[in-house]
């Protein structure tokens, strides 16, 4: 089966709900394609679809699907694609979503680069979305308090990647903007 084939027989269970379903395609692609960096970020994106609607804890309270793999996951496909904006913003995505700021800071500047090196390769929406998430984890993690030291440390990285993906081309330029007086 082709990986399009795959993505989209995956999808159709995801819509559908069935996240564990779309694991299990995507695992039994990742088996005859270990090269294919598309079934390590389907499976990945799958189970943390599955964490995000389902949460992760068993009536044990046990994980029921291993956040490090899932970090592996999206950390091999944006490895094996390291061009690959949609691999690397999810892999961002996902740290940040597991309470990894700071390597999900690393990742978003890796993102910057990405952006930059081609013309042809918008990170504009992943870097906004990213800041948003980023901003939302901060808060939770510092109930709000903003003069946290991590709040402090990271609301400007978060600030600045906003900044970026509303199209500016550096937070020295947006500021020009806002300095303007009309």
């Amino acid at each position: 089966m082709s990986a399009d084939e795959v993505v989209t027989q995956a999808a159709q269970l995801i819509t559908s709900g069935d996240f564990a379903g779309a694991m299990a395609v995507f695992e039994g692609y990742i088996d005859s394609n270990p090269d294919d960096p598309a079934g390590y970020h389907g499976w990945a994106e799958a189970a943390l679809f599955d964490i995000q609607e389902n949460g992760n804890l068993d009536d044990k309270g046990n994980d029921r699907i291993n956040e490090g793999q899932i970090n592996a996951y999206f950390r091999r496909a944006a490895s094996m694609a390291p061009e690959n904006a949609d691999y690397n913003a999810a892999y961002a995505n996902a740290l940040v979503e597991f309470d990894r700021i700071p390597m999900a800071v690393r990742q978003l500047h890796k993102l910057v680069e990405i952006g930059n090196a081609s013309d042809e390769t918008d990170v504009s929406f992943h870097l906004y979305e990213a800041a948003r998430g980023l901003i939302e984890a901060i808060d939770l993690k510092t109930n709000f308090d903003r003069s946290a030291p991590i709040a402090r440390q990271y609301i400007s990285e978060a600030v600045t990647f906003a900044l970026l993906g509303l199209g500016f081309s550096s937070a020295e330029e947006a500021i020009e903007y806002l300095g303007l007086e009309e």
